[in-house]
C-alpha cells in the first residue's frame, strides 16, 4: 500500500477563512462519509477543538492567535485504501502580512515552506475594494480633488502587488527559479467565503471572477505556473456567516457537517470539502 508525504501549505492573511476552513475539513475526514477519510485520530485536536466546538453550537470561531504556529499532520485515506500524509498548519493571519512588510520569512516559515509540496492560497475577493479609474470613479469635482491632495495617507500594497510579493517570496524562500514555468510546488488558488460574492460573480467560474477582480494576479500566476500544476476554486466553508454569539440553530439542529460547499475548478458545486485535497494528490 503507497504511503504518500504530502504536505500543503495553507497561506491566508487575516481573516482569510483558514480556521473555520480547518475545522470543517477536519470535521468531513472523520464523519468517514467523503471522499477521504482519517485512518487515525490524532492525540492532540488543539488546532480544531475551538472551532468544532464553536461550529456545534451554531456560532463563528474566534481567529487565531498571532503568535501562534502550529503544525497537525493528518493520515488520511482515499476510497481506494492509498494513504497519504496531509499536513494542516496553523498560525495568526497577520503573520502573512508581515512576512509581506518586513521581506523575510522567519526560521518556522523557511521549514514550511521548504517542507511543502503543495500550496493553497486562501484570499477573501469580497473583502478587496476594486481600484478605481477615471472609468469605475469619473473625474472628482475640485472640492473632492482638494480634499484627497490634503491628505496625507501612508503608502499601502495594492491587493495584487500584495499577493504578487507573497508569491515571489515564497518562490525565492524555496530556491524555484521562474525562468521555466513552476510545476512543483503546485498551487490551488482558493477564493474564500464565495457566498458573499456579488450574485453575478458566484455564476461565474471561478478562474474568471479572479480574472476579473485582480487581473494583475491571474496573469502573474497564469504566467509562472505551467497549466495543469495551478488551479482556482471557491469555497464556503461553513456556506453562511455565523455570529459568535447568537447560536444558528439550523447549525445545532443538523449539524456543521451539513454546511460548506466547494466550487470546482470547472464550476461545478461539490459538498465534499474534502475534495480540496485532490488538487494536490490526483494530478
Amino acid at each position: 500500500m503507497t504511503n504518500h508525504s504530502t504536505r500543503i501549505m495553507i497561506i491566508g492573511g487575516p481573516d482569510a477563512g483558514k480556521t473555520h476552513f480547518g475545522g470543517q475539513l477536519y470535521g468531513r475526514l472523520n464523519t468517514k462519509k467523503d471522499r477521504y477519510k482519517i485512518v487515525s485520530p490524532p492525540e492532540n485536536l488543539t488546532i480544531f477543538k475551538e472551532v468544532l466546538d464553536s461550529l456545534n453550537e451554531g456560532k463563528s470561531a474566534g481567529h487565531t492567535s498571532v503568535s501562534t504556529h502550529n503544525n497537525l499532520d493528518l493520515e488520511i485515506e482515499r476510497t481506494a485504501g492509498e494513504k497519504f500524509v496531509f499536513s494542516f498548519p496553523d498560525y495568526g493571519g497577520e503573520q502573512i502580512r508581515s512576512m509581506v512588510g518586513d521581506r523575510r520569512i522567519d526560521k518556522e516559515w523557511k521549514k514550511q515552506v521548504d517542507e511543502s509540496t503543495g500550496w493553497l492560497l486562501m484570499v477573501r475577493l469580497d473583502k478587496i475594494l476594486p481600484v478605481e479609474d477615471v472609468v469605475s470613479r469619473g473625474l472628482p469635482e475640485q472640492e473632492v480633488l482638494k480634499t484627497r491632495q490634503a491628505e496625507t495617507e501612508p503608502m499601502k500594497l495594492s491587493a495584487t502587488a500584495f499577493y504578487i510579493e507573497l508569491l515571489q517570496i515564497l518562490l525565492f524562500a524555496k530556491k524555484m527559479p521562474t525562468r521555466h514555468q513552476v510545476e512543483f510546488p503546485k498551487l490551488s488558488f482558493v477564493i474564500s467565503c464565495w457566498d458573499l460574492l456579488d450574485q453575478d460573480e458566484q455564476g461565474m467560474m471561478p478562474r474568471n471572477v479572479l480574472r476579473k477582480r485582480l487581473p494583475g494576479l491571474w496573469s502573474f500566476i497564469s504566467s509562472n505556473w505551467r497549466e495543469g500544476y495551478w488551479e482556482v476554486i471557491g469555497l464556503s466553508s461553513t456556506e453562511k456567516s455565523l455570529s459568535l454569539t447568537e447560536p444558528d440553530m439550523d447549525y445545532v439542529k443538523k449539524g456543521p457537517e451539513s454546511f460548506g460547499y466547494l466550487i470546482t475548478s470547472k464550476g461545478e458545486k461539490e459538498s465534499d470539502l474534502t475534495q480540496i485535497i485532490a488538487t494536490f494528490l490526483e494530478h
